[in-house]
């Protein structure tokens, strides 16, 4: 309980801002391709900035980043290979994709939270632990894969060609 009084009170809002977030996008919604990629682009910069804030002054900054990029990329083009979710189309007219509603984006910000949340509570209660070059290549990777995920569905949705 006492750890818990030390968490700042904008962890538990941004907490329920994502939760917000997640559940808005379980819903089918019509938005502009702009749109789609601002949440995108708004949590790949999140994970790199983290990557780059927990080993900025440690030898393994640039194996971090690599691992960060290699995972986020490679993940981006795996994923991103298949098919754009049944019932997504976009409209030439509105110029709107129509996404239909999904559970992956809120489990996707939830796993990307609590990946931060237990770093940030290893950084303050137990630093030690992220002191390697696994530590270092493991959360880097991980950031990068969770990043990459919601880019690659993002990016299937992106390639859908106009109905005609």
């Amino acid at each position: 309980m006492q750890t818990l009084q030390h968490i700042p009170v904008w962890v538990f809002a941004l907490f329920i801002g994502l939760v917000a977030l997640g559940l808005r996008q379980t819903r089918t919604r019509q938005i502009a391709r702009k749109r789609l990629l601002r949440v995108n682009v708004a949590l790949t910069v999140v994970t790199l900035v983290g990557v780059v804030q927990l080993w900025r002054h440690t030898p393994w900054l640039s194996m971090a980043l690599v691992a960060w990029a290699t995972s986020c990329l490679l993940a981006s083009w795996l994923l991103g290979q298949g098919a754009a979710p049944a019932g997504a189309h976009y409209n030439p007219d509105t110029r709107r994709l129509n996404v239909p509603g999904s559970w992956l984006p809120l489990a996707l910000f939830m796993a990307l939270f609590a990946c931060k949340f237990a770093v940030g509570m290893l950084t303050a209660t137990s630093p030690e632990t992220l002191r390697s070059l696994q530590a270092a290549i493991g959360i880097s990777a991980l950031y990068g894969l969770l990043s990459g995920i919601l880019n690659a569905r993002s990016w299937r949705l992106l390639k859908l060609k106009p109905i005609v």
